[in-house]
């Protein structure tokens, strides 16, 4: 489900947060010993196994070792890393923005009271809204506003609570620890404004993949620009 906070007073902001379906290590050689042959005018009786052979001035000559001669090596051959495929692209003529998002995702576009939706039919998912009021929208009213929602309807533990700018508009990044349909999310909660208009990025995934769904997340806001 989607939901949807209306600004009031005179500065609030507040968000939507969607829903959706349930964020890349020799070788050795040897020597042979030569032996002459006897001083004795009788020769003695030839040895059994001969060592070496006579040459004509009498010395004997040592057969050389065969040497191995080494394989080659084969040199390997590197694997090709393969192609990241390109982020693709939104942009919102109802809300004024574009945004990139992950291949294989899908765009659902809200409506004048539901955000934006891009998720791939499971969990994260991501939502972008934008409301105005008649004065000067102030974060800090909206994010009171916004903490005590989250602990009223999704018993939300707020983690952290930091300063955040995005193409030139100044705003916080909330990031909670909650609960919604018996599941424990990581919910992180983006208000952004200037002047008397804000806009509500979100995102919305299960606790036990926080950290891969929060870089995800991370590198989807940065894309964000207002049109």
């Amino acid at each position: 489900m989607t939901k949807r906070w209306s600004l009031l007073g005179l500065l609030a902001l507040v968000v939507v947060a969607g829903c959706g379906s349930t964020t890349v290590t020799p070788s050795a050689s040897a020597s042979l010993a030569a032996v002459s042959p006897s001083s004795s005018p009788r020769s003695a009786a030839p040895s059994s196994t001969p060592t070496a052979t006579a040459t004509a001035a009498g010395t004997a000559t040592a057969k050389p070792s065969p040497t191995a001669t080494p394989l080659p090596t084969a040199t390997p051959v590197p694997t090709a890393a393969p192609t990241p495929v390109p982020w693709q692209s939104y942009r919102s003529k109802r809300f004024h923005y574009k945004i990139k998002y992950p291949p294989g995702w899908i765009v659902t576009p809200g409506t004048t009271k539901t955000a934006d939706q891009f998720d791939d039919y499971v969990a994260p998912w991501v939502t972008v809204y934008r409301d105005t009021v008649s004065g000067v929208a102030s974060v800090n009213l909206t994010v009171t506003r916004d903490i005590a929602y989250y602990k009223s309807h999704y018993k939300a533990k707020l983690l952290s609570n930091k300063p955040i700018k995005l193409d030139g508009w100044l705003g916080r990044i909330l990031t909670f620890k909650g609960t919604r349909d018996g599941r424990t999310l990581l919910m992180q909660h983006i208000i952004i404004a200037k002047g008397r208009t804000g806009y509500f990025i979100d995102m919305d995934g299960d606790y036990d993949h926080a950290a891969p769904d929060k870089a995800l997340f991370k590198t989807m806001y940065k894309t964000w620009r207002a049109t």
